[in-house]
């Protein structure tokens, strides 16, 4: 008897954790680790075909250090692979503009680095990667279209990325569910509407939505999930809960719409965590009980990604932040005050150049000068609000009452709803985590 219970023990043994592997399930003992990064926006060099006024045009009308991109991305991955978590999490805008050379060089120089490592990465496309008519590349003073994705393409280049291990897909988007852990799925959204972009007039549409249709998917995928005893979490582009207000009436492309009643949707089925990105800074929201937790972009200051554990029914969120590419800077300077300088020097250019020609010179720079502080603050997250800061909100405002006294009240209470942060943290985190 005894010989026969020891023959049943190896057997189990043996082939246990075989049948595991062959359900799909990351098997977990322990503390669960995974990292999210987002909008990484990567431009292939082969873009660049030559330097001349078109490229120059382009950096000087753009935020992002696209130039820097493959390396900054590089950076992440080598980073990421230091702390090797379990799987990756990746917010959508994968590329510069849906180039899919673009896609190809994110493929084949940063996504089968970390899988080579065992570990798994799941993407969703954002508003730049699907059918972008700013697919482009840059040839001395011209700029030429090159090939875009459609979505049917985007799938297939992510087979190994999420798309090929999807336990369902949405027919309606490119939407799935994958089974993370074997307590865990993933219900990732495509809230993107490239459908409506327009070659014709050159126009990419930046809001979101959800559609009817995956509504009824996620509902119905959420249900079987809990039927079964998972825990679920979401990701996807845009924005599910405001993260300052006035956001929705200001920049409403960055949430998506009728972002209030999807969050008492994500509630109603028990989806309680979402990652987003998309508006590229560190911020956590929460609305309901439903946590939005956006990642900034790899390619703007602060040059974030997130490392999460869920362990003990709660989810511990931490943010760090690239400090060495390999790349030369100018005049040696670190990756972070590079980028810095980066954004606030095209922010201020940018405002000043679109502020009427009658305001003053000195009315121009000052309001510059507290809109990117506040900006900067921001994209870092955690903003604190000092009595300085106020101070400079209200000389700009005062300044610009001269001129307009709708904008002046306006501009002050948008620049401190910015500054003023939202519980809870933005950069460490801890989020309950149960059903």
């Amino acid at each position: 008897m005894k010989k026969y219970i020891l023959r049943w023990i190896i057997c189990a043994l043996l082939f246990f954790p075989i049948l595991l592997f062959a359900a799909g399930k990351v098997q977990t003992t322990g503390d669960i680790t995974f990292a999210v990064l987002s909008d990484v926006h990567v431009m292939s060099p082969a873009l660049l075909v030559k330097e001349g006024k078109a490229y120059e045009h382009f950096l000087a009308n753009d935020r992002k250090l696209s130039t820097e991109s493959p390396a900054l991305m590089q950076e992440a991955v080598t980073e990421i692979l230091k702390a090797h978590p379990q799987f990756v999490l990746i917010c959508g805008d994968l590329t510069k503009d849906g180039e899919a050379v673009s896609h190809h060089y994110v493929v084949d120089k940063s996504l089968v680095r970390l899988k080579q490592a065992g570990i798994k990465v799941y993407v969703i496309p954002g508003n730049h990667d699907v059918n972008n008519p700013h697919a482009a590349c840059f040839d001395g003073d011209s700029v030429k279209r090159v090939p875009t994705f459609t979505p049917d393409e985007f799938a297939r280049c992510y087979t190994d990325y999420g798309y090929g291990d999807a336990i369902a897909r949405d027919k309606f988007s490119l939407s799935y569910v994958a089974q993370l852990t074997d307590s865990i799925r993933l219900i990732a959204i495509d809230a993107c509407r490239y459908e409506d972009n327009d070659f014709k007039k050159d126009q990419c549409i930046t809001g979101g939505r959800i559609k009817p249709e995956t509504l009824a998917f996620i509902k119905k995928q959420a249900r079987e999930a809990h039927d079964k005893g998972y825990k679920v979490i979401a990701m996807m582009h845009h924005g599910l809960v405001s993260h300052w207000k006035w956001q929705d009436k200001v920049m409403p492309q960055y949430l998506v719409d009728h972002w209030k009643k999807r969050v008492k949707f994500f509630k109603k089925n028990d989806i309680r965590i979402v990652f987003t990105g998309h508006f590229h800074s560190q911020d956590i929201s929460e609305r309901h009980d439903v946590y939005d937790v956006e990642t900034g972009s790899t390619i703007t200051y602060p040059c974030p990604y997130r490392l999460v554990t869920i362990g003990n029914n709660q989810m511990n969120i931490h943010s760090y932040y690239i400090k060495h590419i390999d790349y030369r800077l100018p005049d040696d300077e670190s990756i972070q005050q590079f980028a810095s300088r980066f954004v606030r020097d095209k922010l201020s250019v940018g405002i000043i150049k679109r502020l009427p020609a009658n305001y003053s010179d000195s009315c121009k720079v000052k309001i510059a000068e507290v809109a990117t502080d506040a900006y900067i603050a921001n994209l870092a997250g955690d903003e604190h609000y000092t009595k300085q800061d106020k101070k400079e909100i209200k000389a700009a405002s005062k300044m610009l009452r001269h001129y307009s006294w709708k904008y002046a009240y306006l501009f002050s209470h948008l620049a401190k709803y910015v500054w003023n942060d939202q519980k809870p943290h933005d950069n460490e985190c801890i989020i309950p985590f149960t059903r």
